[in-house]
């Protein structure tokens, strides 16, 4: 049975189960059949019995006779009315046999002599069995009466055999129907863990559709549930590992390119210095004034030197925002930190620096990382804004927004601004546009702290503008 599949396991158990029900009741029928056939005719005897009597209390001599003889032949009994030593018989079968009611009176009833001559000629088989109810009383002026009704019954042994004989017929339609209940209840109990069992080979095949159905609110019921829970999270598990491996990959490519350009941006004054350094050495042509030139080249050695400081703090500040402990950072109080450095740059350029706040607005992340993010968005507008122009920031409507008067970049532009070391070909000189990795980290930070952002042309020049998330 433990390699049986579940469909037939079933049906084998539910059909032995019933076909042991089905012999145990019908071996109690019978057995008990005889003794119950014999106590409802009892019961009958007796019934009959005090109808009888209730009928003769009214009567008189004639009409007890009467009613006597007519209950006999309508119920097909025996009757003897005794009234005054006046014996009345009337028979409507021939008894051999008498059996007492036991909750009457325990005597014998002598079967008259005409009676024993006419069932005589039954011969020799199993003679018919009656049973005696017997009453005594009087009538309403006072006339004794005496009755003894018999019933006529089967015999025991004839009613054995007639139940013996329909054993068979009624334990095959018996298992007949057993077989049928069996395949029908097998059918019901299997099917949803067949379901289940399909589906959950999908779900090995990793088919992302694949659910179990839910038929019912039973155990089989939950049990599908929590499948399709589980496999939900799995699925959701698989695509957060996908996204994770997505989100690494793209980062080790960022890194190469930045790597890249990094490598690209310092060799440019190194070969400048070493030409410089060469040509000095030699003295040729002007590089004969050292003097001068050796200022060129402490120029573009700080210059290298900041570079390098630069692509060393973005990459420690790659690393703050990612890994460092976050907070609900308020971004009111941040933006005014940042913005006070700023005043003296704007007010040189004699722009006109104005501040907006309408509505508060917190961020969860790290603290320095949003200071970094404003400083360079101000940065950059301060120095791509012309002078006497204006800059405007500004929090409202769940939006933080920097808007710089100037002249819109185009859509070649825009498409480059954000990756490392691009400057527009306007910016080209570092002292004017940079080193070109302003807008490069924020967009890392604020992809890397899952906040929307935007960088569009706008009527009077360029707008960045950081979406709040909502409230938690």
């Amino acid at each position: 049975m433990k390699k049986l599949k579940l469909f037939p396991k079933t049906f084998h158990y539910t059909m032995g189960i019933m076909s042991i029900i089905v012999l145990l009741v019908h071996g109690l029928m019978y057995v008990m059949l005889p003794s119950f056939y014999l106590e409802q005719k009892k019961e009958e005897v007796n019934v009959k019995a005090n109808e009888l009597m209730s009928a003769l209390e009214k009567t008189n001599e004639a009409q007890a006779v009467k009613i006597a003889e007519q209950y006999a032949i309508q119920h097909n009994v025996n009757i003897t009315l005794f009234i005054n030593d006046k014996a009345y018989r009337y028979q409507g079968f021939t008894p051999i046999d008498i059996f007492f009611d036991p909750g009457m009176e325990e005597e014998l009833f002598e079967i008259p002599s005409e009676v024993e001559i006419n069932t005589a000629q039954l011969g020799e088989t199993e003679s018919p069995q009656v049973i005696l109810g017997k009453r005594t009383f009087e009538n309403e002026d006072y006339l004794p009466y005496e009755f003894h009704l018999l019933l006529s019954i089967q015999p025991v042994n004839e009613t054995k055999q007639v139940a013996f004989k329909l054993l068979p017929y009624s334990i095959a339609i018996s298992f007949i129907i057993s077989l049928i209940a069996a395949y029908i209840y097998s059918s019901v109990i299997t099917r949803p863990i067949k379901n289940i069992l399909s589906a959950t080979k999908d779900m090995e095949k990793l088919i992302k559709d694949s659910h179990c159905l839910v038929e019912s609110e039973d155990e089989i019921g939950m049990l599908a549930e929590n499948i399709n829970s589980l496999y939900d999270t799995l699925w959701n598990t698989i695509e957060s590992l996908e996204q994770k491996l997505n989100d690494i990959s793209e980062v080790e490519k960022e890194k190469v390119e930045f790597l890249r350009a990094a490598s690209h941006e310092l060799k440019t004054p190194l070969t400048s210095l070493h030409v410089l350094l060469e040509n000095m050495r030699y003295e040729i042509g002007k590089y004969k004034d050292r003097d001068f030139y050796l200022g060129q080249a402490q120029e573009m050695v700080m210059d290298s030197t900041k570079m390098v400081q630069n692509i060393l703090n973005t990459s420690k500040l790659q690393t703050v925002s990612h890994e460092e402990q976050k907070e609900n950072v308020d971004v009111r109080e941040v933006l005014l930190e940042t913005v006070d450095s700023y005043k003296i740059l704007a007010k040189a350029k004699e722009i006109q620096l104005t501040l907006q706040i309408e509505d508060t607005c917190f961020i969860y992340m790290n603290k320095n990382a949003l200071r970094k993010i404003f400083s360079n968005l101000l940065a950059n507008a301060v120095n791509y804004t012309p002078r006497g122009k204006r800059i405007i920031l500004r929090i409202a409507e769940g939006q933080i927004s920097i808007e710089n008067e100037c002249t819109p970049l185009s859509e070649e532009v825009l498409a480059q601004v954000f990756k490392a070391f691009y400057r527009p070909d306007f910016s080209r000189n570092r002292k004017d546009g940079g080193t070109g990795l302003g807008l490069y980290i924020v967009k890392d930070i604020l992809t890397h702290t899952n906040l929307r952002h935007s960088f569009t042309p706008t009527d009077i020049g360029m707008k960045f503008i950081i979406e709040c998330p909502p409230t938690q």
